[in-house]
């Protein structure tokens, strides 16, 4: 039978499980958490905006980044916790993917996860189960891995 890897994310924390079979219980292998996903922006940096001045005119401008300190810091969450997927899969050779995370946080692990990582994702769920229960994440994950067919995890079997 096929064990797969089940990963759930949200803002401030990533927890990824082992599930042993369709009909078994998850069993948590790794939990990361990110302090700065609870904290407002204004707490991550109180620094102004810098100033640069204009060539000619002597016009100044507000340097603004294309990135709020929020945005990269949960940028640097995900890098963390998809270089952990990487060297998981590689561990546990192979083992398909089930990937649950807010669907603009999903879009975000799409982008980081490497290519040969991204192969092992058989399903992605746009749901924010970081403060679900674990009889309530269980069931959900049951539902979804009952609607994905065999023929798609038969590539994954040793």
């Amino acid at each position: 039978m096929t064990a797969f890897r089940v990963l759930v994310a949200d803002k401030v924390k990533a927890q990824l499980y082992e599930l042993p079979s369709r009909r078994g219980s998850l069993k948590p292998l790794q939990c990361f958490i990110n302090p700065e996903g609870r904290k407002h922006e204004r707490a991550l940096g109180t620094g102004r905006p810098g100033r640069v001045t204009s060539g000619v005119g002597g016009g100044r401008h507000a340097y603004q980044s294309r990135h709020g300190l929020k945005e990269n810091s949960e940028e640097v969450f995900v890098r963390r916790v998809a270089t952990a997927l990487a060297k998981d899969a590689r561990a546990s050779e192979g083992a398909p993917i089930l990937l649950i995370a807010a669907p603009r946080l999903l879009g975000s692990y799409r982008k980081h996860l490497p290519a040969n990582v991204r192969e092992l994702v058989v399903m992605e769920l746009k749901l924010d189960l970081g403060k679900a229960t674990d009889i309530e994440l269980s069931r959900r994950v049951r539902a979804a891995l009952r609607d994905l067919p065999f023929s798609v995890t038969a590539r994954f079997r040793s």
